[in-house]
């Protein structure tokens, strides 16, 4: 009687074993599938990058010569204003 009861419950740990294995073998599928997806829109989001690269570097350029003009102008407009200040004054 004992033997039978050991037996039944080696039986339900092996089925309940196979279960556990069977999901996470559908899980590992549905990862891989995901993650195909993703290798495919990394893929394409480098081809993106490629054509950005460039695109980023001429704005960058850009910032650049906007900052150097505006403390130009800015250095321009305090000289403008001590000399009107000083042409006023006195």
């Amino acid at each position: 009687v004992e033997s039978q009861q050991a037996y039944k419950r080696s039986a339900a740990g092996v089925d309940e074993l196979e279960q556990r294995g069977m999901s996470i073998l559908s899980n590992l599928a549905s990862q891989k599938d995901r993650l195909k997806g993703a290798r495919k829109k990394l893929l394409d989001v480098m081809n993106v990058l490629g054509v950005s690269n460039s695109l980023i570097r001429v704005i960058e350029k850009r910032q650049t010569t906007d900052l150097l003009l505006m403390f130009a102008g800015m250095v321009a407009t305090v000289v403008i204003l001590v000399v009107v200040w000083f042409y006023f004054r006195g």
